[in-house]
């Protein structure tokens, strides 16, 4: 059970990092590339891989050019350092030692829960003990395919069998803490949001993934705004600007750890794709930082 608890982590900050860029802060004129060759002077080039969580039906696999890149890396990395401690970090942080959401959300709102979090891969034993914001981390992500591993498992799973040094650029506090800084009086308005809800967030993921493989991501922003909807249009105001908030301040951790990586070279990471547009986004900042970032087609 707590391996599942990995892949949702992935695919809940795969969500979050999507959602908090007004399109306006897109930059529409840059080329569009699920693969981006890091460089700077007297050093290996690296790459960064934008990725996603696929669902039944819609399937990203790894391109021959980024297989090619991955073949060639010495370090590959992901958002979270994918460990048993880190997981039973995590499972620890995201439930109650007794069940008492059933109570918390109230009998119906509880009953339309239980499938939705099995879809994902949980039982009701489990959902019982959810953490009402852990319940809306696992709501903003998509329902994952049942057969196919997730790209960060893949890259953790490549990383192994051919013997290349793994790094992991967040810990389980950093990715949990903006779900834990959600004011308390909004946990449960959003969480029943989420639930009644659900139905059109999975059909707009479904677009979403669309866009990604185009690839497109300016597009996936604006399909993710469409979130902020769901709510009641007095919360709507405060979940931007926690979407906001959040997606600024991971990107200045996740420039200042790739920044061990990207001056030895030689290093392929995965990235929420979102995280990567924008002039708040990754890549304008690691060119601030002083590297040279090209997109690498998808088509190759």
């Amino acid at each position: 059970m707590l391996a599942r608890f990995s892949s949702s982590l992935f695919a809940a900050m795969t969500a979050l990092s999507f959602t908090v860029v007004p399109p306006a802060m897109a930059d529409q004129g840059e080329k569009q590339a699920i693969l981006w060759k890091v460089e700077k002077a007297n050093t290996p080039p690296s790459w960064i891989l934008a990725t996603i969580q696929t669902t039944d039906g819609q399937t990203a696999e790894f391109t021959p050019s980024t297989m090619a890149a991955l073949g060639g890396a010495k370090y590959i990395g992901t958002e979270f350092h994918n460990d048993i401690n880190s997981v039973v970090d995590m499972a620890r942080a995201m439930l109650d030692e007794k069940p008492s959401l059933a109570q918390t959300l109230g009998a119906a709102d509880y009953a339309k829960l239980l499938p939705l979090i099995e879809s994902r891969g949980y039982p009701a034993t489990v959902t019982a003990k959810l953490k009402p914001w852990a319940a809306i981390m696992m709501l903003l992500s998509p329902r994952p395919a049942k057969d196919l591993i997730p790209m960060d498992d893949r890259l953790l799973k490549f990383s192994m069998e051919n013997g290349r040094k793994y790094f992991g650029i967040e810990s389980v506090e950093q990715q949990l803490a903006p779900y834990q800084a959600i004011p308390a009086a909004k946990q449960l308005p959003l969480l029943k949001a989420l639930i009644k809800n659900e139905a059109k967030l999975e059909k707009n993921y479904q677009q979403i993934i669309a866009a990604y493989l185009k690839p497109d991501l300016n597009q996936i922003q604006k399909l993710l705004q469409i979130e902020a909807l769901a709510l009641p249009e007095a919360d709507r105001a405060w979940y931007r600007q926690w979407r906001t908030d959040t997606f600024n301040q991971r990107n200045k951790i996740i420039v200042e750890r790739l920044k061990v990586p990207f001056e030895k070279g030689d290093s392929f990471v995965g990235i929420s794709a979102v995280q990567l547009p924008g002039k708040d986004g990754l890549i304008a900042k690691l060119r601030t930082a002083g590297y040279s970032v090209s997109a690498f087609s998808a088509a190759k």
